[in-house]
């Protein structure tokens, strides 16, 4: 009586499929938590500088420091930057904030955005601290 099972062949041919489906799909996986985080910092960039512009919209001024951004309804900020940088008066009465809940965070550098003006517009933005150049080849601070 003759034993049943597999030849080498047909194992040799099984393990084949399996390093060729193993070869296609680990490089997706390898790099996702780094994607991961690059999604999250464009998303986090676009949140914090969509509230720079509604408190812009809303006092006429750009926030005097990032942290204005979270101040609560009972201590609005004083003062606010002009597109040229000169510090002028915000009435109370036109703070609606806070814009966010807290401080953006940089989710590659895990420090706090910096919060700049941009000399060719004269708007004020927010960047990444982080060094270095996201899989697309552009650096993490010119987004």
């Amino acid at each position: 009586m003759r034993v049943r099972g597999f030849t080498l062949i047909e194992m040799l041919a099984v393990l084949v499929i399996l390093v060729t489906l193993a070869a296609i799909v680990v490089p997706r996986f390898i790099n996702a938590g780094t994607r991961s985080r690059e999604a999250a910092l464009r998303q986090t960039l676009a949140e914090a500088r969509n509230a720079i512009t509604i408190f812009r919209n809303d006092t006429g001024y750009y926030p005097q420091q990032l942290s204005d951004i979270t101040r609560l309804p009972n201590n609005p900020p004083t003062q606010g930057y002009d597109r040229w940088g000169q510090l002028c008066p915000i009435d109370p009465a036109d703070y609606h904030g806070p814009y966010l809940d807290r401080l953006p965070v940089c989710p590659i550098s895990k420090q706090p955005f910096q919060y700049f003006r941009d000399p060719a517009t004269g708007a004020w933005n927010v960047r990444s601290p982080a060094s270095g150049r996201a899989q697309d080849g552009s650096y993490y601070r010119n987004w």
